[in-house]
Parts: structure tokens; sequence; C-alpha cells
């Protein structure tokens, strides 16, 4: 079925019943409304049909939000020849295999028959928490960032946040050290005050990537002074924090890549790495996993899942060309057969043909630089709806989507520059506003029905 965005229009009536609706999930659209139906009062379908009147004069803004909702609020999907016309060419090829794969990963998973089957809990990034933003962190509106974040995903519907705290950030001698722990701290104060829960994700800090501004961090480190340090830092976020889960490195492969410390990139490093870190570590009520990405196979999962005394296999989707969806399912299957959990902990549409991603998946600026244009929100609630339904079926007890700054605004294809940087910051203040002003974007909007679906 092809969803053209010149016609998306003439299903607006079943999308908008309400200004307030329309403000909420389809901001892009209350200029048009102004423009066009300057007279006509809201409610009974009146809106819809002004705009069915004026279909042609429409913005192309508001009819991305009108086809990406249409794409997010029903089961079918876009064919493989069906890319709408707001994709721009270079990315047309992309987003065709992507759509592709997705269908077939519906056929697979069928996410419109998913009722009554297990939920998991609902997670998102807290990015403004993210430690790769450096001193950033420490200055009084990033925390008031948090504060506008943690109240938009509650009002979402979700359960709990995930946030970066890498190493070697809380390492005694590692500059400001004091400061960021005092930061981390009051970042689950203002999670738990709104009934949120937490998940620090305890990896390495992206140093001399476009991902941070840290650099040298590795310099000189080795093994066993690695393991060391990162014991210590994880045993002092439990102790401090007292947070809900825990997650240990779920990407040797972006440990080795950013570290250089090749000996970490077997299952069996991994291994001895994850029960170095649990050897003495006084738990409490924290529920710990580690794990690998589905692009770096089953044989992570399984060694952990065996040899450790983990609680949770976590499982990381980003590319899924290939066997990357069944990857994630065998691996929470090898899970519950060891008795343990399994978290998909991160996952987001990786806008890659290559299967498994190419190059190291975490350090491609180039391909996460695509993830801020609306024109991918499409593919972004029905990958949502994919990876839903996988966690559904395979009794996944918490799932987590990256980008969580889409869930409010994405910008159009061409604004922000040319670098990943200066995209994500246009971005990132696009959503800021749209996080003030209480809207969804039609990605958030699907988030939020599958949060709320039975």
């Amino acid at each position: 079925m092809r969803l053209a965005l010149g016609c998306a229009a003439l299903v607006f009536g079943s999308l908008l019943p309400t200004t307030q609706a329309m403000a909420q999930d389809y901001p892009a659209c209350m200029a048009d409304a102004r423009r066009l139906c300057p007279d006509v009062q809201p409610g009974g379908g009146r809106i819809a049909a002004c705009f069915r009147q004026h279909k042609s004069e429409l913005s192309d803004a508001c009819k991305r939000e009108i086809a990406a909702s249409r794409n997010a609020q029903t089961s079918t999907h876009l064919a493989p020849t069906d890319a709408p016309d707001a994709v721009p060419p270079d990315q047309r090829q992309t987003y065709e295999a992507l759509s592709q794969s997705l269908a077939a990963a519906r056929a697979q998973f069928h996410p419109e028959s998913v009722a009554g089957l297990s939920k998991p809990e609902y997670f998102t990034d807290l990015l403004a928490a993210n430690s790769n933003a450096g001193e950033a962190l420490l200055r009084p509106q990033m925390m008031e960032a948090v504060r506008l974040s943690l109240d938009s995903f509650k009002r979402m519907g979700l359960t709990g946040v995930k946030f970066a705290l890498q190493y070697p950030l809380l390492t005694p001698k590692f500059p400001h050290a004091a400061e960021y722990l005092a930061f981390y701290k009051q970042v689950a104060q203002e999670a738990r005050g709104r009934g949120l829960k937490i998940l620090p994700h305890v990896t390495v800090l992206f140093g001399d990537t476009p991902f941070s501004q840290f650099k040298n961090l590795y310099a000189g480190v080795t093994a066993e002074r690695f393991t060391r340090d990162y014991r210590d830092m994880v045993h002092l976020i439990v102790r401090e924090l007292h947070p809900d889960y825990l997650g240990l490195i779920t990407e040797p492969d972006t440990l080795v890549r950013l570290t250089g410390l090749q000996s970490f990139g077997t299952p069996d490093a991994q291994v001895g790495l994850v029960n170095a870190v649990l050897e003495g570590l006084d738990r409490g009520r924290t529920q710990v996993c580690a794990g690998a990405g589905s692009w770096n196979g089953v044989p992570f999962a399984e060694a952990l899942a065996q040899r450790t005394s983990l609680d949770a296999i976590c499982i990381h989707i980003y590319p899924i060309q290939g066997r990357m969806f069944e990857n994630a399912a065998q691996m929470a299957r090898i899970a519950r057969a060891a008795g343990k959990k399994a978290f998909i902990d991160e996952a987001w549409l990786y806008k890659t043909t290559t299967p498994g991603g190419g190059d190291n998946v975490a350090a491609a600026a180039g391909t996460f630089g695509l993830d801020v244009y609306d024109n991918w929100q499409p593919l972004d609630a029905e990958y949502m709806q994919v990876v839903n339904a996988l966690a559904r079926r395979e009794n996944v007890s918490l799932l987590s989507f990256y980008w969580s700054r889409q869930f409010f605004a994405y910008i159009a294809p061409g604004e922000g520059g040319e670098t990943w940087r200066s995209r994500s910051q246009a971005e990132n203040r696009a959503s800021m506003d749209a996080m003030r002003a209480g809207r969804l974007s039609a990605t958030g909007s699907a988030y939020r029905a599958l949060i709320a679906a039975p």
C-alpha cells in the first residue's frame, strides 16, 4: 500500500479529532490550521474536512507528521518501493531496504497480535545525563534538562530511565569525580521522586569520537588496571545510587574499539571481567545485567548466561539486516533457559543496509547523523512495534529505546548542518521546545501507544 504524503490528509479525520490532539501529536499542523482554517470550529471532524479541502496547500512538515502517525497507529507498513516523497534521494535506497527488512520482521513477530502477552517494563535513555557531556553536566541548566525530560517521560507512561555513567568518570583521580557523583545522586533522587526506576549503564566514555569532548582517556591503561578501576567504580555506583538495575559491558566490540584493549574482545574475557566486578558486590535490590549487541552474535550471551551470576542478559539491537532480530530472540531464550531475565536495554533503528552495521556500530557518527531527520519517523515507529513484539513474545522483562529526543521532535532533512554534533544540537533544541510545550512527535505517540496497549 502506497503512503503518498500528497494524499495523507485524506486519513486525517480518524487521526485528529480535536485541537488538543493536534497540539499534542501534530504540532507542525497547528500553523496550517490557523492559516487554512481560521474560522473553523474544532471538533466533529471539521478541521479534518478543512484540511481535505486544502490538501495541496498543507505544509510538508504537516504532511510528514500525518504520514508518520498513520504508519505508527496501524499495522500496515510501507512497501519496499514506497519511500515517501519527503525522503531525500540519497537516503531512498537505505529507506526502502530497511522498509523491506521491517516488513519481513512484521511477518515473523506479528506486532498486531501481541495483546495479552507479557509486557516488559518500558524505559528510555535519559540523554541529558549522558556522561559523554563531561563538564557540561555540572552546569545548572543540565539538571533543568534532566527534570524536564523526566517529567515528559512520566507523562508518556514510562517505568524508568537508563543513563550512561561511564568509566572512568567516577574513578578517584578523574577531574571533578566527586562533583559528577553528586550530579548522578541528584539524578537518581529526581527520578525516584517521580516514581521512575533507574538503570545506570556503566560502559566506557567515547573518548576521541564526535560523541564526546574527552581525549586520550585510555593511553597506558592495561587490562589489569581497567578491570580493577572499573570494578571499583561499579561498586561505588551501587553503594551510592542504589539503582534498581545496573548494566555492565554490553557491547564488547565497542569496549575494544574505544579503549584499544583487544583482549576484552572474546566471550571468555567478558566473563572474566563480569565475574571480577561481581565478586564482593553487595547488590542489595539491584539487578545486574551484561550482554552484547545482536550483531555480536550469541556466543557472548551463552557464556554470560552459563558462567556468571548475572541477574539478566542485556541485548542491544541497532542494525536489522541479516539475522539481527533472530539473534536477539535467541539471546533472550538463552537467558531464560539459564534462569535469568532478558533485557533489551538499548535499541534504535540503525540507518544502514550493511548487515551487522559494518564498522563499529556505536562509533558511526555518519549513520547516527541521519536519526534526527523527520522523514525517518514512519520507520522508527514501525521498528519500535517490531522490537516490542519481539520483546513480548520472548518474555523480555525490560525494553528501552535509545534516542529519546525523537519522541518529541525531529528536524527536517538538510537542517542542522553537516556534522553529527551540529545536527544533534539543532534537534536537541527542537526537542526541548516540544517538551516544554507538552508535544510528542509521531514516534513518541507510537511509543506511548505501545506502553498503554494491553
